[in-house]
C-alpha cells in the first residue's frame, strides 16, 4: 500500500466529522425546523454543496446525529428492577453512570428531547417519560397494595425526566452533572427536607 493511499479517506472522515459537529452545534442552538444547511456549512467552514456529498438532505443529517445517541431507559429500568437494595441504591448502582454517560453527549440529548419537532424523533421525550412512568408504576405495584391514580406516576416521571433535561441544558462537566443528579435524586427519593 502506498504511503499516501489512505489520505483521501482521512480527509473524507475529517469533513464528515466537521459536518456532524457543525450540525450538532446548529441544531442545538436552534432546532430541526429552524436550522439551515447554509448555517451548518458556515459552521463547518465548507461550501454548502459539500454537505450534500455526505447527506442527501437536512433530515438525513439530523437522523445521523440523533441516532448516534443510544437511549434505552427500558433496559436500564429492567436492570434496576432486578437489583437488590433500596430504590435510591438501585438507581445509584444501575442507572447513575448510564445517565452520566448519556449527559456527556448533552447537546445531542437536548436536540433529541427538545429540538426534534418535525422529525421521526419528535416523540423521544414522551417515550422517555413513558418508560420512566412504567418503571415507577411497576415499582409501586411491588411495594404497596394501595392503588394510586396513574397521574401520580406520570407526574413523577415527568419531573424526573425534566430534571435530567435541566442538567443537560446547563451541562458544564461530568462532576457538575453528578452533583446535580445526586441532589435531584436525593430529593426524588427522600424529599426536599432531606437536603
Amino acid at each position: 500500500m502506498k504511503e499516501g493511499g489512505s489520505m483521501p479517506q482521512v480527509l473524507k472522515d475529517e469533513v464528515f466529522e466537521r459536518i456532524f459537529q457543525a450540525g450538532v452545534d446548529v441544531f442545538y442552538e436552534k432546532d430541526y425546523r429552524s436550522a439551515k444547511m447554509q448555517e451548518i456549512a458556515d459552521k463547518a467552514g465548507i461550501p454548502v454543496s459539500l454537505i450534500y456529498n455526505y447527506h442527501k438532505n437536512k433530515e438525513e443529517l439530523f437522523d445521523k446525529i440523533a441516532s448516534s445517541l443510544r437511549i434505552n431507559f427500558d433496559k436500564i429500568a429492567a436492570e434496576e428492577e432486578q437489583a437488590a437494595g433500596l430504590p435510591s441504591e438501585k438507581y445509584r448502582d444501575v442507572a447513575e453512570d448510564y445517565i452520566l454517560d448519556l449527559l456527556e453527549n448533552y447537546k445531542i440529548f437536548v436536540i433529541l428531547m427538545d429540538k426534534s419537532q418535525g422529525t421521526k424523533y419528535e416523540y423521544a421525550k414522551d417515550q422517555l417519560i413513558h418508560s420512566i412512568e412504567q418503571h415507577i408504576h411497576r415499582q409501586l405495584d411491588k411495594k404497596t397494595h394501595i392503588s394510586y391514580n396513574d397521574m401520580l406516576c406520570h407526574i413523577l416521571a415527568s419531573n424526573f425526566a425534566e430534571g435530567i433535561l435541566e442538567v443537560a441544558r446547563h451541562y458544564k462537566d461530568r462532576e457538575f452533572a453528578h452533583t446535580m443528579l445526586s441532589l435531584v435524586t436525593k430529593c426524588y427519593y427522600e424529599g426536599v427536607n432531606s437536603l
